[in-house]
């Protein structure tokens, strides 16, 4: 099963996130009898899950090597918070809530605002550097609901709720904290990412209804191309030209988490203006999740081997 999940890229995610998909599918309450089988095989123990990766993760943050991961993911990061709040604004300015092509404001901000860190992490830990894997924590900011909610609000001019944000630096604090002070601790929680990995893709796929996700067809299609083509070529160009790495972590970034699924119910709690773009919002993402849950590893292996392949030619020349 291991060396199956291993063939593909980002595979220790994906398979789990499929397979769990399925079951929610023909089957959503098929796990929901209580007791640590529904906290462990639906969204219910997700938190907790992600929580525990981030501070595993934050505990193989050295300090004394933040700044080699903030020069590169900081500032992949940060180019992406900068397209997605000029690309927001834009977006509702031009076609306000109701969007355009069947794409309302809602579905548009939660995707191109998402970005998949157990995708990141399987890919990162397959093609990446040890410290492009302890980033994970930085990224996964970019992942809860709190990230495109105040997106969102920056580009409707309403409150912002800064709680869900520092709850998620949080672990990822701590777990610097208990690395930095005890190096045999950061060894041993260094496995703990990689271990978790599948826990996460499965916690993920148990909120995806696979047959949801088909019927919103051309709109999931083309929420999808417009998060490739807003994120990629703005993210590689970041990544090679002036970070002067690889570009693998600008593609491990471009995907759209299980997680913003619950994006546009969320947001329509506190602004019920939301409500009626919901269900389609909420198909759209899912069809954008399974889409590039399958294109990014596709194209990262591409880049990878394509990288490989120049430094292989030019130790030949």
């Amino acid at each position: 099963m291991y060396n199956f999940m291993r063939k593909f890229p980002g595979g220790l995610l994906l398979v789990p996130m499929l397979l769990s998909a399925l079951f929610y599918t023909f089957s959503p309450n098929l796990f929901r009898i209580g007791g640590m089988t529904q906290a462990m095989f639906t969204t219910d123990g997700l938190n907790y899950v992600i929580g525990l990766t981030c501070f595993c993760s934050g505990a193989g943050l050295n300090v004394h090597r933040i700044g080699k991961v903030l020069k590169k993911q900081g500032v992949l990061l940060l180019t992406k918070i900068i397209i997605c709040v000029i690309a927001s604004i834009i977006f509702i300015q031009l076609f306000g809530q109701a969007g355009i092509w069947g794409i309302s404001a809602v579905a548009f901000i939660a995707a191109i605002c998402s970005t998949n860190p157990s995708l990141y992490l399987a890919l990162e830990d397959e093609m990446g550097t040890p410290d492009d894997v302890s980033a994970f924590g930085l990224v996964g900011l970019l992942c809860v609901p709190a990230y495109p909610m105040l997106i969102f609000g920056l580009s409707q001019e309403t409150a912002i709720d800064w709680m869900p944000i520092i709850s998620t630096l949080v672990p990822i604090l701590l777990g610097m904290l208990v690395g930095n002070l005890d190096e045999n601790m950061a060894k041993f929680l260094a496995p703990g990412v990689s271990v978790l990995t599948p826990f996460m893709g499965w916690s993920f796929g148990a909120s995806i209804n696979l047959i949801e996700a088909v019927q919103s067809g051309l709109q999931g299609v083309i929420i999808t191309i417009m998060f490739y083509v807003l994120m990629v070529p703005i993210l590689l160009m970041v990544e090679t030209k002036f970070v002067k790495t690889d570009g693998i972590s600008s593609l491990a970034i471009s995907s759209i988490a299980g997680m913003s699924v619950s994006v546009p119910f969320i947001i329509s709690q506190t602004n019920p203006a939301i409500e009626p773009f919901v269900a389609s919002a909420t198909a759209q993402i899912a069809f954008g999740v399974v889409l590039s849950s399958i294109i990014t590893p596709f194209l990262a292996k591409k880049l990878d081997i394509h990288n490989h392949l120049d430094i292989s030619e030019t130790h030949d020349f």
